[in-house]
């Protein structure tokens, strides 16, 4: 790994395919070490180059290595420059190149998706570049429905808008309130399919409601 970037839980989890509770947990139970960063008025975790190989190498030597192999090999792995490819665990030198490969697209695909987002600190919301739909927003509507469906219900966004949009907000969770899984538009046509809007039982007029 050529960068020595740090990462918040978050984004870590993104590049190792990981829940950020994985994380928190690998931290508070001593597995691996993280430092701070404070991002506006809050102090979170970030993990370096050395957690994000130890994690990555720790999942293929799982049966291989004891507690004990474990910690050496972290602690080797903290003592190793970033650009440092072997690394020597008693007898054996591990070749880290393929899992700093793979861990340099990751993050390279990190970069790619932040490109297509900006965050508007004053509204704590982020919108897809050059438009007003918030990031989130799209990632929520994947969750039911197909990037095809998206585009149709927004066709002013394009395929990679919206896989990116999906991307970030995966590296970035949404805070607060979530949003709604089903656009407007499929909303009330699935209204209209079950019927919602038609006349009750045929008459011109429907009898108004008493509300006690």
């Amino acid at each position: 790994m050529a960068s020595a970037q740090t990462l918040t839980l978050s984004e870590a989890g993104y590049v190792l395919n990981r829940s950020a509770s994985t994380l928190n947990k690998a931290v508070d139970t001593g597995v691996i070490r993280a430092g701070q960063r404070k991002i506006g008025n809050a102090v979170q975790r970030v993990l370096g180059p050395a957690e994000l190989r130890f994690l990555r190498l720790a999942d293929e030597l799982d049966r291989d290595l004891t507690p004990a192999g474990r910690r050496r090999l972290y602690e080797a792995l903290r003592k190793l420059s970033a650009d440092t490819h072997m690394v020597k665990l008693g007898e054996l030198d591990l070749d880290l190149a393929r899992i700093d490969s793979d861990l340099k697209d990751r993050l390279a695909r990190l970069d790619h998706i932040r490109l297509w987002v900006d965050r508007d600190k004053e509204q704590s919301e982020a919108f897809i570049r050059e438009t007003d739909v918030p990031a989130h927003f799209i990632a929520a509507l994947a969750r039911e429905q197909t990037v095809d469906e998206i585009l149709v219900d927004y066709p002013s966004l394009n395929r990679t808008q919206v896989e990116a949009a999906i991307e970030y907000a995966k590296a970035y969770p949404k805070r607060g309130r979530p949003y709604a899984t089903r656009s407007l538009k499929r909303t009330l046509a699935d209204m209209a399919d079950l019927g919602v809007f038609d006349a009750d039982g045929g008459s011109e007029e429907a009898a108004p409601r008493k509300i006690p």
